[in-house]
This record gives structure tokens, C-alpha cells and sequence, in this order.
């Protein structure tokens, strides 16, 4: 190799026609078109031709000649030819099968350009070319072809995709495809496959140079996601459906045995009644009264036996376990247990019999606590009332639920009066309700807290949860407790600027908030301060908290 001559090297993986313009020790620099060098490793260089030229211009001369010569070299028949011999071949071998005899360099350098294009048949090592086997090949076109046919897919999909719509009949690649859409839209740039999604969406014209916001528009556009689709749910891993092994069991639920269960209670003709939000449906818990010939009161708080209609280690407590709560969002709710539980076999719905575990609290005259038990029962709701409706119910004399509503009312103002006396914190505070209707309007609404009929509903589950403590205390049963250190008021309002007062309104209970301690979760009983009682567990509840 010396100067002027024209060589073959590769350059960004690729054979390139160049003429050498300065031989070094251990590179070479070339030209490849006009005023356009390049200083390579000698190694570089594929192929001398030995044709010395002084013409630059001779160098896109020559390589037009090869490039009309490459139409005439035919790779897959000199494969045919040699395809059954084991050894390895020189581009010198080649060419004299392809053209004879002392082929020219113009000859040898279009081999050698249709060799490097064409890779299905022979495997170059150094120069060195070692036919394929004939199964190899198939193998390559085969791969080939699929490798055509997902391209073809992709292309398919994003053009529609960009048309607002998804292709008619979905290949299965195409489904892969959409997939990491979907994914790389809730995900972003921790989406493993985000740089494939970039990729194919990177030609698409946007009006934003955000590539994930794009991907979830389009998604929009073709109705894969509405536009204000949750997609924190899906970052959270937060299931909306359920395992079919769960929809199974929870179609399966009977509770008629238990119903018939002779060891259960027959609570079913103490009037019972259900207050809740307006609209829902999983009723996890019932009110009843009873009064004795004695004038005492037995207060029945009933909370739904889901741990029996469902079996421990069962695909569907399983599921619960892993859902841990019930997730109430402005425009859906995402359920703990499937309806065929929580709105059905296991809610406390007017008029049907259903199992449940029983508080049965008796209470005297001044409405101190007698006695209580816990038993499983049989309970049927009478009524199934909002909160407003209690209310009404609670100042109407002449609402048919007075005589039980009012007197509960009374004994939850005791209940609650003793607990402040104890400590406990009344924080007087609204809660704000958004929710998003179907047209996609929001709906806001303040909710006030301390209305007579949810203040009583909050008396009679704070009694139940400190009573199935003490029970679960007494009899050494394994429990979750819940426990909280008494805040210290002595000094509220010391930190306000002068002039400002207290006051009892949010400034207060956000004073006290701030001193709270976090709630703690052991197994063994101690004092909750802000509820006022001596040993807490959350029993009720449970088609919405496990």
C-alpha cells in the first residue's frame, strides 16, 4: 500500500472507496471525496487495489464503476456453490468463482461491497468468509421476516394511534407495543422499555416536547385512557380488578349455613338500623336498642362477620390482605373485597339476615355501662338511614325511629362527655367530600363533622373498638392495639403573636394537632390519650379495612 492507491476500509461500520494520501508506521491517512480526509488505523484498510491514482476526482470514478458492478454479483449463488464445503474462503476465492480468473480490482471491490450488505450467507472474520450452514440461513430469514412484519406493526400502529383510533384487528405485536405505551405514559423514564416507546413514537409530530405526555394523549385520543384517567393507581401497583381465583370464591360466598348456625344469637327482631353516607353500599355495621321491663337499655353495635364468609389463607383473603383498605377517590372507588362481599353476602342491607359479631352493652339510668358481651349473631336491618335522616329521626318526635334513634343519641352524649373527662380531644372540624360525577363535573361539599346522628355512630364504634380490646386484653388473644401518648395543652397558644386569640375554631385544633403524637401499633394494650379509653383495636369496619 503506498501512496495514490485506491483502497477499500471501513469507516462507522461500513466499506468505503478511498485513495492514500500518506503511508505511516501504524495508520494511514486517506482521502474520501474531495478536501475531505480521515487519518485511520492501518487495519482499517479492507482491501488494496493496487491502481495508483493522481486525479482526485478518480476516486468517485472508481467507486461509481464498483457500484455498477455490485447488480452483477449474485451472494446467494456463489453460497449455493460453496455452501457444503466446511472451509473458510478469501475474498481472492470468491471472486474468481464470481468472475474467473484475474478479476479486476472494480470487480473485486463490488464483491466485496455486496459481501458486506449482504450477511445472510456468508460470515466474515478478518476478512476470511465461512459459508453458513443451510439451516442457519433459514434461521436468519426467519427472523428476518419477523423482524419486517413487527416493523410493519409498529408503523401501523402509531399511524393510527396518531388518527385517534387503534387498528382494527390487533396483532400480537401490536398489543406488545401498546403495552409499553401504556406503560412508559404512567411510567415515564422508569419504564424499563421507555427507550424502545421513545423510539417508536420519536417521529410523530407533538405539540409538546414532553414524549410522555404525548404517549398518554394519544392513549387519550384512542380511548385507551380518558383524560383524567388515575394514574397514580397504576404507579402505586394498586389493582382495580380482581384475580378471577378471587372473583371465583367471592361468587361462591354462601352464608346460609352460618345463618342457620344455632350457636349464633337470633338478634333478628330487635329493631335494627343502618346510617350511613348517602350511596353507599358495603354496610359493615347496625344499631339496635332494647329496653327491659327494668328500664335498661341494651345497646346492640353490630359489625358484619366477614371473617367468617371468607377463609384465612383463601385467594380472596389474600387479595384483601394485599389491598389492606378500601381506596375512595373523587371519580371511582377501588374496593378492598369484590361486590359480591362487600355490597351483597357480607353488607348489613335492609331487610336481609346476615351474620355478624355482636357488642351487646347494657347501660342504666344515668347511662353508666352494666355489663357487656360479645357474641356471634343473626341480625336484620330495619332501616337503612343517612346521616340527615338520622338526624331528622333524632329531633322528630314523631319519626318512626325516634324511640331508638333519640335514646342512642343520649347514651353516645354520656359516652362521650366520660371520654372528654378521660382526656380524650374533641376536635370540632368539617371534612370536605369531592366527588366527580359522570359527566365529569366535580362536586365539592363540606361535611360537618359534629351533626347528632355521626357523633353518636362515632360513639358507638369507639365503644366497641375500646370494649373488643379489653376483650381481647382479658382472654390474651393476639391484637393489633392501638395506642397514643396524652398530648400536653398546658402551654396551647403560648407560641401566637400578641393579639391573637385562640379561639375554638381551626386555629385551636390545629394548635392541638400540632402537638399530637403519632398513633403507635403493638400487641400489647396501652392508654389511647386522644380517644380518652385505656386499650383500642380497630374491629369494625371490615368489609373496607382488613
Amino acid at each position: 500500500m503506498r501512496a495514490g492507491e485506491l483502497v477499500a476500509a471501513r469507516l462507522s461500520g461500513e466499506i468505503t472507496i478511498a485513495k492514500v494520501l500518506e503511508v505511516e508506521a501504524s495508520r494511514v491517512r486517506i482521502l474520501l471525496r474531495q478536501k475531505k480526509e480521515a487519518r485511520i488505523p492501518a487495519e482499517r484498510i479492507v482491501l488494496a487495489t493496487g491502481i495508483i491514482v493522481s486525479h482526485d476526482d478518480d476516486v468517485d470514478r472508481f467507486k461509481a464503476e464498483a457500484e455498477a458492478l455490485t447488480g452483477s454479483v449474485d451472494v446467494e449463488e456463489l453460497w449455493e456453490v460453496v455452501r457444503d464445503e466446511s472451509t473458510a474462503l478469501t475474498l481472492e476465492d470468491l471472486a474468481e468463482l464470481s468472475w474467473g480468473q484475474g478479476a479486476e480490482a472494480s470487480q473485486r471491490v463490488a464483491l466485496l461491497l455486496q459481501l458486506d450488505r449482504e450477511t445472510l450467507y456468508f460470515v466474515n472474520e478478518k476478512g476470511v468468509y465461512t459459508p453458513r450452514s443451510e439451516s442457519a440461513v433459514e434461521e436468519i430469514k426467519t427472523r428476518r421476516e419477523r423482524e419486517a412484519r413487527n416493523a410493519h406493526d409498529a408503523t401501523a400502529l402509531v399511524d393510527a394511534l396518531t388518527e385517534g383510533q387503534l387498528p382494527p384487528e390487533m396483532t400480537p405485536h401490536q398489543q406488545i407495543l401498546l403495552r409499553d405505551v401504556r406503560g412508559f405514559a404512567v411510567h415515564g423514564d422508569n419504564y424499563t422499555r421507555g427507550p424502545a416507546v421513545k423510539s417508536l413514537l420519536n417521529g410523530v409530530q407533538r405539540a409538546t416536547g414532553d414524549i410522555q405526555q404525548l404517549a398518554f394523549d394519544l392513549l387519550v385520543d384512542a380511548g385507551v385512557f380518558s383524560p383524567d384517567e388515575p394514574l397514580e393507581l397504576e404507579r402505586e401497583g394498586i389493582p382495580e380488578e380482581f384475580p378471577e381465583a378471587a372473583l371465583t370464591e367471592a361468587r361462591a360466598v354462601d352464608d346460609t349455613i352460618a345463618v342457620a348456625d344455632e350457636n349464633r344469637v337470633d338478634l333478628t327482631s330487635e329493631p335494627t338500623v343502618t346510617i350511613d353516607d348517602a350511596g353507599t353500599e358495603d354496610r359493615d355495621d347496625a344499631l339496635s336498642l332494647d329496653v327491659d321491663g327494668a328500664g335498661v337499655y341494651r345497646v346492640g353495635i353490630h359489625i358484619t362477620d366477614a371473617g367468617t364468609l371468607i377463609s384465612p389463607g383463601s385467594a380472596l383473603d389474600i387479595e384483601a390482605d394485599r389491598r389492606m383498605a378500601t381506596l375512595y377517590l373523587p371519580e371511582r372507588k377501588v374496593p378492598m373485597l369484590p361486590s359480591e362481599v362487600s355490597t351483597s353476602k357480607g353488607s348489613l342491607q335492609e331487610g336481609q339476615p346476615r351474620i355478624a359479631l355482636s357488642l351487646l352493652v347494657r347501660f342504666d339510668d344515668a347511662r353508666q355501662v352494666l355489663d357487656w358481651k360479645v357474641t356471634p349473631s343473626v341480625v336484620r336491618s330495619d332501616a337503612a338511614l343517612t346521616y340527615e335522616e338520622a338526624d331528622l329521626a333524632i329531633s322528630d318526635t314523631g319519626h318512626s325511629w325516634h324511640t331508638t334513634l333519640a335514646p342512642l343519641e343520649e347514651i353516645a352524649s354520656a359516652l362521650r362527655a366520660r371520654r372528654e373527662q378521660a382526656g380524650a380531644l374533641t376536635l370540632e372540624r368539617s371534612e370536605m367530600n369531592i366527588s366527580v360525577d359522570e359527566d365529569g363535573r366535580p362536586d365539592v361539599r363540606v361535611i360537618p363533622r359534629s351533626t347528632p346522628s355521626r357523633q353518636m355512630v362515632t360513639e358507638f364504634m369507639i365503644l366497641c373498638n375500646s370494649l373488643m380490646a379489653e376483650f381481647c386484653r382479658d382472654r390474651k388473644l393476639p391484637a393489633a392495639y392501638r395506642s397514643q401518648k396524652s398530648p400536653d395543652l398546658s402551654e396551647l397558644g403560648s407560641d401566637l403573636p400578641p393579639g391573637v386569640e385562640l379561639g375554638n375554631g381551626a386555629l385551636r385544633w390545629y394548635s392541638i394537632i400540632r402537638r399530637l403524637t403519632p398513633a403507635e401499633i403493638g400487641t400489647s394494650p396501652a392508654p389511647h390519650g386522644g380517644l380518652g379509653v385505656q386499650a383500642y383495636i380497630q374491629t369494625t369496619s371490615p368489609l373496607r379495612r382488613y
